[in-house]
């Protein structure tokens, strides 16, 4: 059994949920902020079985697209916009030693 840990934007979360819950995937969310932009993401939390992995991340994969946003100037007085990408996903998959529902 593995856990699958998906960092995805904020925008991607519901229907990354929606995909992987028609797929009949369990899915768990955690709201979050940070990383380099310090925008909104989801955790998505999978407990399952090691044949499925490969199906979770490639339904994660079809939903997370990249996207081009442009940022505001930055407030010391600079007026260069930086254009950089979001969206997409961080997935993470770890080993469980033990699983029980309960």
């Amino acid at each position: 059994m593995k856990l699958v840990v998906a960092v995805v934007h904020e925008q991607d979360a519901t229907r990354a949920m929606e995909a992987l819950g028609g797929r009949g995937f369990g899915v768990t969310r955690l709201n979050s902020e940070g990383g380099f932009l310090q925008r909104r993401n989801s955790l998505l939390l999978l407990g399952v079985d090691d044949t499925l992995v490969e199906e979770a991340i490639s339904t994660i994969r079809s939903v997370c697209k990249p996207r081009h946003e442009q940022l505001a100037p930055a407030t010391d007085g600079t007026e260069v916009e930086i254009e950089v990408e979001v969206g997409r996903a961080t997935v993470f998959v770890l080993d469980l030693g033990r699983v029980e529902r309960l």
